[in-house]
């Protein structure tokens, strides 16, 4: 097997994970628990010293550059540092009206328009912020992001897991939520902590609530679900529950096919981190 030539890694507040590339095809794969700015910046300096592409889907990492949507989906590439050691990061866009940022979302949705360049509809990107981006004639147009992931996390836990395991109690309670979303923040303070069928109710009321409001994406839109993690077959089952029309593209492919493109066409400005 050919050496790697570059890393690509992904952080999401939590976790990083990093792939050892050659070229557009992983060598190799990692994954290390840390959280918060010091932390991260261990770990990336941790990494092989290789020119490093870094997806920063939480927006801990501070950087000072950002696109104004509308604009292309195609990624660019912003300097950063850890510690001493120079690397990029996927350069985030921002969007005045409603005010809102992607950060490392924007690699994702650069795969995939590259492996669909006549994709005209919406891209679903979940975990523990989800974001709706509307994307057309290759660029991104607008979006919107909620908090759904990290309410999940922060009132039950492992409400996702729930969820798949009970199906049937999630899809109720997302009903009622799309149906009468003023009321299911009533219901929300009872199922804090809950477990089993209380987490799938809580899921549902959570992700009905975000379906309510995001009902200008998803209604007559094709809606590309892409996620790392049982969030997405959720989103999935909601959307396919409001009759949408849904594509379920690989998370990690179209992240290392977005970075790799971005990769491809700098290397001249990725020096390597000595």
């Amino acid at each position: 097997m050919s050496a790697a030539n570059w890393i690509a890694a992904e952080y999401d507040g939590k976790s990083l994970r990093s792939w050892s590339m050659q070229g557009p095809t992983p060598t190799g794969q990692d994954q290390c628990a840390c959280v918060g700015i010091p932390a991260l910046a261990d770990a990336l300096q941790a990494l092989p010293d290789l020119p490093l592409l870094l997806a920063d889907m939480s927006g801990t990492y501070p950087a000072q550059d950002f696109a104004a949507a509308p604009t292309s989906a195609k990624l660019a590439l912003v300097d950063a540092t850890a510690g001493k050691q120079p690397f990029r990061i996927a350069r985030g866009v921002t969007q005045a009206e409603p005010e809102a940022r992607l950060h490392g979302q924007t690699a994702l949705v650069a795969g995939l328009v590259a492996a669909d360049p006549q994709f005209d509809g919406v891209i679903c990107i979940t975990g523990r912020h989800s974001h709706w981006i509307r994307v057309s004639a290759q660029e991104i147009c607008h979006f919107h992001g909620y908090l759904s992931g990290e309410f999940m996390e922060w009132m039950a836990g492992d409400c996702a897991n729930a969820a798949i395991a009970e199906p049937d109690i999630f899809l109720s309670a997302l009903d009622d939520a799309l149906s009468r979303p003023h009321r299911a923040h009533g219901r929300l303070l009872a199922l804090r902590g809950a477990t089993g069928s209380g987490a799938a109710q809580l899921a549902g009321l959570l992700i009905g609530c975000e379906l309510a409001d995001a009902k200008p994406y998803w209604l007559g839109e094709t809606v590309a679900i892409c996620g790392n993690g049982p969030l997405a077959g959720l989103y999935a089952l909601a959307v396919e529950r409001q009759g949408g029309a849904i594509l379920r593209p690989d998370h990690d492919a179209a992240l290392l096919a977005g970075l790799h493109a971005a990769w491809k066409i700098q290397p001249k400005v990725q020096a390597t981190r000595a």
